[in-house]
């Protein structure tokens, strides 16, 4: 029986660590899940906020009808929609607009109305109703082709708008249509739409006194429109949705991010959220573009199975030592070499990486003192460069895998030596993660040849034109990480014969730090930095 104590002793850890690395990974996935719900909300919040304003704008709105007791004119109506900037400010919403309301029958006082507000001979449209009742729009502001399609229509003839007006009566509230078509789809390219309509009384309140309001205030929408606008400003969440209107059955679908099918890995995660929309019920279906991975680190818990295993073996092995005491004790010496092994390889290389800094830095400050006239230009000089080696240190420091990204680094130095605005709109690559050298070499390059091009190559004065490129050449161990820095308009006519200490820094980063080239060009279009790295120096 003593024979099958150490694989009983292994099943019983192994069967233990597993639980607990089980129980590790579940609280890793809740973290990435949270993280994502978080992201999730936001994209909604977005979306409702965004109708949120536009709803606000009615309520102004029907406030300057109030004002101004309900004798409205085109001008002044316009003037007043210019005012509030709704085409730079409020995407998505198609316009404001105003529905007069009356009875049937007295279509001729809107036509006449049409004809002298826009000079546009039309008929109150369509022609026939079964309704007491009409709501023809009599302004709609701002003025283009689409909202001219919809002057004169009756808005109380169709089902879903005439639901949301009477529900906008009785609850005296800005109310939502179910899902339509616009009036104003004139082009063969259609969106789901809705309505948002908001009782006028000339008083400002329903009492009664007036049990039916004078018209309505309204703004149309299409939902596509609205969903890009809120979901495409900066930052770009990394998830894709869709949004149904699920307040009458079936749910009928509202908008669908492009390719949502296709971006939705199949380890992603997908949440639901629900919320009221001026009255009308939205259910947002809402997915991850990337995997649980994408939102939190999983290299824990593959540490955390290595040790249960290791510690499962170990325990198993100490079961067996104790019939074999020669064998244990040779395995007990060799586990504790290997441990001490360990350590002092930890040390070495934490001793190794403050010496490299330590040297980089005294390398720094000796050429930076040697190159520098005075106290204020070595000062200004020695911490400019510092700062770069921080900013580094710093992306490596906020990254979950100890990595930064090249983007991120070129952007933060571009944005330390040339301001907030930043040379960045030329700025264009794929992600690259950098390993903590590369990160510290090309943070100090960056610097340098940002720090140049300011002093001499006119790009802060737009004499010249900054742009970096970056790519992957090649496959398997001849790929190389190729970047192009080009002072486009930065003419020199030839190579200078001497080399300074920012010179030598980039060489020195470049050629001897990440064993890469360094191809420098200056023509007719301007100077060329050309640099080529291997990529397992920045994997």
């Amino acid at each position: 029986m003593k024979r099958f104590l150490p694989a009983t002793v292994f099943l019983i850890v192994a069967v233990l660590g597993a639980g607990i690395t089980w129980i590790v990974y579940q609280a890793i996935l809740d973290t990435a899940q949270a993280e994502f719900q978080s992201r999730a909300g936001e994209a909604v919040g977005r979306v409702t906020s965004r109708v949120d304003q536009h709803v606000s704008l009615l309520a102004a709105t029907n406030a300057f009808f109030v004002a101004n007791g309900g004798g409205i004119r085109t001008d002044a109506f316009k003037k007043f929609v210019t005012g509030i900037d709704l085409e730079g400010r409020y995407d998505g919403v198609q316009g404001i607009g105003y529905a007069k309301l009356i009875p049937t029958g007295n279509e001729e006082i809107i036509q006449t109305r049409l004809d002298a507000e826009y000079d546009l001979q039309r008929e109150v449209w369509p022609a026939a109703t079964d309704q007491d009742l009409r709501a023809p729009i009599v302004l709609l502001e701002p003025h283009n082709p689409r909202n001219d399609k919809a002057l004169g229509y009756d808005m109380f003839s169709e089902e879903k708008r005439r639901a949301a007006m009477r529900l906008a009566i009785e609850n005296n509230a800005a109310t939502a249509s179910a899902p339509v078509e616009l009036v104003q789809e004139i082009t063969s390219v259609k969106q789901q739409g809705f309505l948002v309509y908001l009782p006028f009384y000339p008083d400002g309140k329903n009492d009664a006194r007036e049990n039916k309001p004078r018209g309505f205030v309204y703004a149309p929408f299409r939902a596509g429109d609205l969903h890009v606008a809120a979901l495409e400003k900066p930052p770009i969440l990394p998830v894709v949705l869709r949004t149904y209107d699920v307040s009458d059955a079936p749910p009928l679908l509202l908008y669908e991010s492009p390719n949502f099918n296709e971006l939705r890995p199949k380890d992603g995660m997908t949440t639901f959220f629900e919320a009221d929309i001026a009255g009308r019920k939205w259910r947002f279906e809402v997915s991850s573009i990337g995997g649980a991975s994408e939102y939190a680190d999983f290299l824990p818990v593959y540490a955390l199975g290595v040790v249960i295993i290791v510690l499962a073996a170990s325990l198993a092995a100490g079961a067996r030592w104790q019939h074999k005491a020669v064998e244990s004790a040779i395995a007990l010496h060799e586990t504790s070499r290997r441990s001490l092994e360990e350590k002092e390889l930890l040390l070495q290389e934490m001793r190794h990486r403050i010496k490299n800094s330590i040297s980089r830095i005294m390398a720094i400050a000796r050429q930076t003192a040697s190159t520098s006239e005075n106290l204020q230009e070595f000062n200004t000089s020695f911490s400019s460069r510092l700062n770069a080696m921080a900013n580094a240190q710093d992306l490596l420091a906020r990254s979950h895998w100890g990595r930064a990204n090249l983007g991120d680094l070129l952007k933060t130095e571009l944005g330390q030596v040339f301001g907030d605005s930043g040379e960045t709109s030329n700025v264009e690559g794929p992600r690259v993660n950098l390993n903590e050298r590369a990160t510290q070499a090309l943070g100090l390059v960056f610097h340098e040849l940002a720090t140049n091009a300011l002093k001499y190559s006119g790009v802060a004065d737009g004499d010249s034109e900054l742009s970096v490129r970056w790519r992957y050449e090649g496959k398997g161990d001849k790929r190389t990480l190729t970047i192009v820095w080009l002072e486009k308009g930065n003419v020199v006519t030839e190579e200078p014969k001497s080399k300074g200490f920012g010179s030598r820094l980039v060489e020195a980063s470049v050629r001897g730090e990440l064993q890469g080239d360094i191809d420098r060009r200056f023509d007719a279009e301007g100077m060329t930095f050309t640099f080529r790295i291997p990529g397992r120096q920045v994997d």
